[in-house]
């Protein structure tokens, strides 16, 4: 039962805010320090049913709540003071709208009188975040005269909107002073009976119900489609549902599944895994263009050349499915777009034609034949390196993972590394990133956020300039004894600018990859953390393996060449690495 009295109107606005939301799904709310934002704090920990994580780190936290909202597919609240502490938590906010990840953002203000006078931490909080934020709302302080059920109306009415198509719920919430109540309690009663039933029982606001979704495929319109020989491809899928259902789907049609490294397809043995690769070889390309039509389900693919064939003007019909509400597709090519549920979708489609593999196993043979190219070439790599190599450390780490586990990539060059190299993943792996907008911010944070919400152990591969890009976040390995390992591959700066056509090398290393000469050894000894930074594919092994089979948080540091990874990438990107014979059986 919601009470009648609090200890203040500020102490009332907290509760109920928080209550609903509590009602509405949240489990999770992460703090930052903050003296105006007191009365949502207190309110906060007041609640039994609500876990708190805190971080001094603004920018972090919008990245921990991020994570925590990705690993558990559920909305995550953030509660900060007012000011740039607010204005921290935009890159954050950017990548859940881009990901569809749920963030609601409590952000605590001055009252109107205390703005554009000078006072201290006041600063224009509304619209902060543009038009990212799917829903917003900007609450003036606390009165009895603004309806209780408007108040709920507005609160329910964002949640369900973001619960439905993802994205980030803004509410703005200006306080007066004084910010922490005394002993006085405030019977707001009269106020607070106008609620009716929900004040004494655990249900949501009720709002009217949405509309259900038609489905948008006319039968003939979807036999025509599927007729004629078609891929699918399959980009960022975020749940295993969605991954079988799209699997299903393909098995049913014999269309060849090109599937990203984020789509939970990787381990499937009918996927396509190397696709940037094979994109490279003429045999492949052959077999390809022998389809007129493509069917991409999710968004944010990877690899390049897979994104310039989605984009290339060959296709006589493409459709897109996904659950955002506009089609995410550079090329801007779709010939059909379906905003919707993606198992649903694919489960309501029915075939009326045998499938057609010849093709499909001709393509799958030319993949299998890749694997096994790759395994020759890394394992004469590993022989003659002086140092270990990225691509080296990639592939070993998707060879090592254990079933159950969450492989979380980092941007820039390491989740093109994952992309092109690991080949099919094992059984139970869940590969998340944050590749809405693809920042280097954050990662760490977002990492540790999955790793909180969901119980299993958890790699993070990154570069060494995203690590120094969220230092700060490491403090959070110490708070948890969390089952994370983070793997970091240090090439002295940003080494995927040496895949860039960028001529003079002195301009290069100078202004792009800006090299910094650091270690991570004293950062982890300044936080607690287990470090380690073998110098062989053995004691990498050892140690990786090791790491992963317990539960405290560490981090492995790998020296590598940034050219010689350049190097690799281009001979195995230009070599004809296949047989004619395979593409012609």
């Amino acid at each position: 039962m919601f009470a009648n009295t609090h200890r203040s109107l500020n102490e009332l606005w907290a509760s109920l805010l928080l209550e609903e939301l509590a009602r509405r799904g949240v489990q999770h709310c992460c703090l930052a320090p903050g003296s105006r934002s007191a009365p949502l704090v207190m309110a906060a920990s007041r609640r039994a049913d609500l876990q708190l994580h805190h971080h001094f780190d603004e920018r972090g936290l919008g990245f921990l709540a991020l994570g925590m909202a990705k690993g558990s597919r559920q909305p995550v609240a953030i509660i900060t003071t007012s000011g740039t502490a607010v204005a921290n938590l935009y890159p954050a906010v950017i990548e859940a709208t881009l990901s569809g990840a749920q963030l609601v953002i409590l952000s605590a203000d001055r009252p109107p009188e205390l703005h554009n006078c000078g006072a201290n931490q006041a600063i224009d909080q509304p619209g902060l975040f543009a038009q990212y934020p799917k829903r917003s709302l900007y609450l003036l302080p606390p009165q009895l005269d603004h309806s209780a059920r408007s108040l709920l109306t507005d609160i329910a009415g964002g949640m369900q909107h973001i619960q439905q198509s993802g994205g980030v719920f803004h509410i703005n919430c200006m306080f007066d002073e004084p910010l922490y109540p005394d002993e006085d309690a405030t019977d707001a009663s009269e106020w607070i009976d106008t609620l009716g039933t929900w004040r004494t029982n655990n249900a949501p606001w009720p709002l009217p119900p949405p509309i259900p979704e038609a489905n948008p495929v006319a039968p003939e319109q979807w036999q025509r489609f599927s007729s004629q020989p078609g891929i699918i491809v399959a980009g960022r899928l975020d749940n295993t549902a969605d991954a079988r259902a799209v699997l299903a789907l393909s098995t049913s049609l014999g269309w060849p599944l090109l599937a990203d490294i984020q789509s939970q397809l990787r381990g499937e043995t009918v996927s396509i895994h190397c696709a940037d690769l094979l994109l490279c070889q003429p045999s492949a390309q052959r077999l390809l263009i022998e389809h007129t039509r493509l069917l991409q389900f999710g968004s944010h693919l990877v690899s390049k050349r897979l994104q310039e064939l989605v984009d290339s003007d060959h296709w006589q019909d493409f459709w897109l499915v996904h659950e955002n509400s506009s089609p995410l597709a550079p090329g801007r090519n779709q010939s059909a777009f379906f905003s919707s549920n993606i198992a649903l979708w694919c489960q309501q489609r029915e075939i009326h034609h045998p499938p057609v593999r010849q093709s499909t196993e001709r393509l799958k043979q030319l993949d299998r034949e890749m694997l096994t190219k790759l395994d020759t070439y890394f394992s004469s790599s590993i022989d003659n390196a002086r140092q270990l190599s990225e691509p080296v450390v990639a592939r070993q780490i998707c060879n090592l993972l254990p079933q159950r586990h969450q492989l979380f990539a980092g941007n820039s060059l390491s989740i093109r590394l994952l992309d092109q190299f690991c080949g099919q993943l094992p059984d139970g792996i869940h590969v998340l990133s944050n590749r809405g907008a693809s920042g280097i911010d954050g990662l760490v944070a977002t990492a540790v956020g999955c790793t909180l919400v969901n119980d299993t152990s958890t790699t993070l591969l990154l570069g060494d300039t995203s690590l120094l890009y969220d230092l700060n976040s490491l403090a959070l390995l110490r708070r948890h004894t969390l089952p994370l390992v983070i793997v970091v591959l240090n090439n002295n700066g940003g080494g995927i600018f040496n895949l860039l056509p960028i001529p003079d090398p002195d301009i290069r290393r100078q202004h792009f990859q800006c090299p910094h000469d650091l270690r991570f050894e004293q950062a982890c000894a300044m936080f607690a953390i287990d470090y380690h930074a073998p110098e062989n594919l053995g004691e990498f092994t050892a140690c990786y393996q090791s790491a992963i089979s317990t539960s405290t948080p560490c981090l492995i540091e790998i020296t590598c060449d940034g050219a010689e990874t350049a190097r690799i990438i281009q001979h195995l990107s230009t070599t004809n690495l296949l047989t004619e014979s395979t593409a012609r059986a």
